[in-house]
């Protein structure tokens, strides 16, 4: 495996921003405390970290600013700055520690079955429970679950002390001290010869939150294969010419600025240079998402992941392998992923705040106890309970478990939930941002209208579907299924017994006979009056939006043929729904002004909110405009880098960059199913708000009663226990499905 390069410090200074891998990190509470940390550095004006991304944006003002100081604070914590990894190597680290974890949740479920066993025989049968016997099953309770709090364990004790080194303790310092004070607890109640043991709760929290663990990989996991699509959609290698004017194909990687690639038509684009030599069309709906084919003459440029569709070209490399469009994409949807979900914030927040204030109350308990009754062991039960009382069981289930449940029920539904933030942002959406073409529309041309009076739609049809015969192109495919609908095709292949032959060029399309007594042009009015053909200065195209194509046979023209992307079906009637809910529509596309807002208008969008012409960068800014939480809904591998940030839902068809990125999928349904994830998506940030209100509450009520010593362990325990269980019947509502999921209130 290749080692990355070693970062240029000069070039980091000089751009006063840094974006590295953070190496170490294995769940959020870390990443949270490696961005305090990076935070409290003196010059730091902004740091953000991403566990899903293993990733750090730092940005600073002064220019003596030593980045140096950065990668010594956080060595301290106990991780290392890298450079940004590769792919392939981030996926590899990212499934080796699910492995591990994997292996530890195994040990956690095989052990902590047999000790919650002996743990509900003791519950259940007092009378075990005052035996001899019941002795016995406490002690081999404690024994089955050592596995369990040690190795299972160990993660959360090495985060939960980062994060307290780091000022910044939360979950899994307080999990570590709930899971070490029920221990400890048991264990001493066994030195007194009591059956009352709370090693249970130890077992079933570090159980519950190993799932939680998996869950956070799998989310990181997700954002390397959004990189990874990201790139295999471009190729990955191209045809380099040589002084000699032959060729030989290299990897794109090799490539140099200054050297020149041939691409010929049909091919998908693999650099970001300039056109030396020939003229075409390219698509763009890559990189851009315009449904319209562009035309490229010498001095155009082009992008990486663009098509070629007319013909070769000869291009100049402008740019190295990693400084490509695309590639500064993929280094974006590191920076944007990984959006923390506001409630987990909360949940951290209150652990936070819990630790400190449970070892104040033992501390207190245990002096008020001992001051009361002089009696230590009273004392020490007192401090006790508050620790037990103070494990978080219900705190930490809130949103695992209401996100798990929701998840399994989106899926019955055709909608997957990538992780708990984006399905928050989703329910909490005050303005939605759609892409168009492929998102609203089927992302297909359709020939809509024929405007001649001098020849009839079929003939035209005819000639028409005869001068596009063997081009692969857009258009040439909507003229084509234009004619077979109207039984045109057969008359078109059959209309002249002579053989002939189609020339492609960069804006139309020559067909001639063999003996050349027929002659039929398609292609843009310009090129075609360039080629002699007059048409009248009057005629206009009569739809909005459309593209036009002008046809002359035998060079008379015959008049425009009017292609336009069609809409979805269901398309009108979700803008409607999200819009009767008091939600901000907008639209965001790479297509010209006129065809996007022909379109607005079409699909009932306000034509003021459209944003025509947008490079995947600019869909990004408009974003940050918008108000938040905002959903951005796309479909293309132009999209990827708007629906990395806060929320993205990627539809139905989507491209395999847009499904890897998106923190919502359909699977089934469209539009529409948009609308169903956005219901489900509010009703289980319901229930997680619940979940959360009601395991704090009982937490400080608990804590309140333990203190005060009004409460013995097992009763706090076992208060624990039912709080826990409160929040598994509510968060159990997710899995009846909704009633009418797409358009119904």
């Amino acid at each position: 495996m290749a080692k990355p390069a070693p970062l240029d410090l000069a070039s980091i200074r000089r751009a006063q921003r840094l974006v590295v891998s953070i190496e170490g990190m294995w769940c959020a509470g870390c990443a949270m405390a490696v961005e305090r940390i990076i935070a409290r550095t003196p010059g730091v004006t902004f740091a953000s970290t991403s566990f899903t991304g293993g990733s750090a944006l730092v940005r600073w003002e002064r220019e003596d600013f030593d980045p140096r100081e950065i990668f010594e604070r956080v060595a301290k914590l106990g991780y290392r700055v890298a450079p940004l990894i590769e792919v392939d190597e981030m996926e590899q680290r990212i499934d080796e520690h699910a492995r591990k974890v994997w292996v530890r949740l195994a040990v956690a479920l095989f052990f902590g079955m047999w000790s919650m066993l002996g743990s509900i025989m003791l519950y259940v049968d007092p009378v075990i429970a005052g035996s001899a016997a019941g002795g016995w099953i406490a002690l081999g309770a404690v024994v089955a679950a050592l596995p369990v709090l040690t190795y299972s364990a160990w993660s959360f004790y090495h985060a939960g002390w980062r994060t307290l080194r780091a000022g910044v303790p939360g979950m899994d310092a307080l999990i570590s001290f709930g899971v070490l004070a029920a221990t400890g607890l048991s264990v001493w109640q066994l030195s007194r010869g009591s059956t009352d043991i709370y090693i249970d709760t130890a077992t079933m929290l570090v159980t519950f939150l190993l799932c939680g663990r998996l869950i956070e990989l799998h989310a990181r996991r997700r954002n390397s294969a959004a990189v990874s699509a990201l790139r295999q959609a471009v190729p990955e290698t191209a045809r380099r010419l040589q002084a000699d004017g032959s060729s030989e194909e290299v990897r794109a990687a090799d490539l140099n600025p200054g050297d020149r690639v041939l691409i010929r038509a049909g091919e998908r684009i693999a650099v970001d240079g300039v056109v030396l030599d020939g003229e075409s069309e390219i698509d763009r709906a890559l990189v851009t998402g315009q449904s319209r084919p562009l035309p490229i003459v010498p001095g155009a440029t082009v992008e990486a992941g663009s098509i070629n569709l007319s013909c070769q070209l000869t291009v100049r490399v402008n740019v190295a392998y990693g400084g490509r469009l695309i590639d500064r994409i993929g280094v974006r949807m590191l920076e944007l992923s990984g959006a923390k979900s506001t409630v987990a914030l909360q949940a951290e927040r209150f652990a936070r705040w819990v630790l400190p204030t449970a070892l104040l109350l033992a501390i207190a308990a245990f002096a008020y106890g001992y001051g009361t009754t002089g009696d230590v062991s009273d004392a020490a039960l007192r401090a006790l309970s508050v620790l037990v009382a103070a494990c978080p069981c219900a705190v930490g289930l809130a949103l695992p478990l209401a996100y798990a449940t929701a998840t399994g029920t989106a899926a019955r539904q055709g909608i997957m939930f990538r992780d708990p933030a984006s399905l928050e942002a989703l329910a909490g959406a005050r303005e939605f941002l759609f892409d168009k073409t492929g998102t609203l529309t089927s992302g297909e041309l359709q020939v809509v209208d024929i405007v001649s009076d001098r020849a009839s739609r079929q003939r035209i049809l005819q000639l028409a579907a005869q001068a596009e015969t063997g081009i692969a192109h857009p258009i040439a495919d909507a003229i084509s299924h234009a004619a077979e609908d109207e039984n045109a095709a057969v008359a078109a292949n059959t209309q002249h017994e002579e053989a002939g032959h189609t020339h492609r060029h960069a804006r139309g399309s020559v067909w001639q006979d063999a003996n050349g007594a027929h002659t039929i042009m398609i292609g843009a009015p310009n090129w075609l009056r360039e080629q002699g053909v007059g048409i009248p200065a009057e005629s206009r195209a009569s739809l909005l939006g459309t593209t036009r194509v002008d046809l002359a046979h035998n060079g008379s023209w015959l008049g425009p043929i009017l292609l336009r992307d069609t809409l979805r079906p269901e398309a009108r009637r979700a803008i409607e729904t999200l819009r009767d809910a008091g939600l901000t529509l907008a639209l965001a596309t790479g297509d010209q002004l006129d065809a996007a807002t022909a379109f607005a208008s079409a699909v009932g969008l306000d034509p003021e909110r459209v944003h025509a012409g947008c490079l995947p960068e600019d869909k990004v800014v408009h974003l940050g405009k918008a108000g938040k939480p905002v959903v951005f809904v796309g479909d293309g591998v132009n999209d990827a880098l708007a629906l990395a940030a806060d929320c993205g839902v990627a539809v139905q068809g989507a491209s395999a960059p847009a499904v890897a990125t998106a923190g919502v999928v359909i699977a089934s349904g469209g539009v529409s199913g948009v609308i169903c994830a956005w219901r489900l998506s509010r009703r289980t940030l319901g229930i997680v708000r619940q979940n959360l209100a009601f395991s704090i509450v009982y937490n400080v009520a608990i804590l309140t009663f333990a203190a005060t010593g009004t409460i013995p362990p097992t009763a706090a325990a076992l208060a624990m226990l039912a709080s826990s269980l409160s929040v598994v019947a509510n968060s159990a509502r997710l899995s009846r499905p909704l009633r009418d999921a797409s358009f119904s209130s």
